[in-house]
């Protein structure tokens, strides 16, 4: 049917454009999570539009325990390159790391407050403009009369219905960015990065230099010395 159908896309696309793009092989370990806050959001978001019902992710503490819930999936996810890359990053000297290891510990609580507030922000934001047009008519025809009132009416409702729909927009809209940012969040903590191998090291000739060499026409040859540094100036 015709809902099926449009569950379907919604489900496929955060399966394809979100998830796998971000967390690779570990998609369908998170996968659950994020289509459970995406269309929980995305409820969320809708029933606020509906006349005389209530938008829960306009309530900041709604919108605070969803960052949480991501938060403690992100730290789960983390592997040991993550942590270490918090608490003591490699390649970098220590007195370096003195200030960076506190700020990168700030910058895991930051992460889910700038979920949370955007959020909040984005879905009082619309609601406010909204009440704010409506509730102009009002003023208007109190202080200056009801002629002016209905004058006011007509182009305020007019902005009221655009407004409408640029909400019904940004009602999806928040419900993916959400979305995306988790599956970034939890990706880059869960991802494996290699830091053993020495760059100054000549392990011959790389998959780049074999392409530019097919590219220009050339035969790749096995080259035993490479010059690095001062002499590969010189030469």
């Amino acid at each position: 049917g015709l809902i099926q159908n449009l569950l379907e896309t919604l489900v496929i696309y955060i399966r394809d454009e979100v998830a796998r793009p971000n967390l690779g092989a570990k998609t369908d370990t998170y996968l659950p999570y994020l289509l459970s806050i995406f269309f929980f959001i995305l409820a969320c978001n809708l029933i606020g539009l509906v006349p005389f019902g209530a938008t829960a992710t306009a309530n900041i503490t709604v919108t605070a325990v969803l960052a949480i819930i991501t938060f403690v999936v992100t730290q789960f996810a983390g592997t040991k390159d993550y942590w270490r890359h918090i608490f003591w990053p490699p390649g970098i000297p220590w007195y370096v790391n003195v200030i960076l290891v506190p700020i990168e510990i700030l910058g895991l609580f930051t992460k889910p407050f700038a979920l949370a507030v955007r959020l909040f922000a984005n879905m009082v934001a619309g609601h406010l403009v909204i009440l704010n047009l409506i509730g102009l008519i009002f003023i208007i025809g109190g202080a200056f009369g009801t002629v002016a009132g209905f004058g006011t009416a007509i182009p305020a409702i007019a902005l009221t219905v655009f407004i409408y729909g640029l909400e019904l927009l940004v009602v999806f809209i928040q419900a993916y960015v959400f979305t995306v940012l988790s599956a970034l969040f939890i990706g880059m903590a869960s991802a494996e990065h290699e830091h053993d191998h020495d760059h100054s090291e000549d392990h011959g000739p790389t998959a780049h230099d074999i392409a530019v060499s097919h590219s220009n026409g050339q035969a790749v040859h096995v080259i035993a010395e490479r010059t690095v540094g001062t002499e590969g100036v010189m030469a």
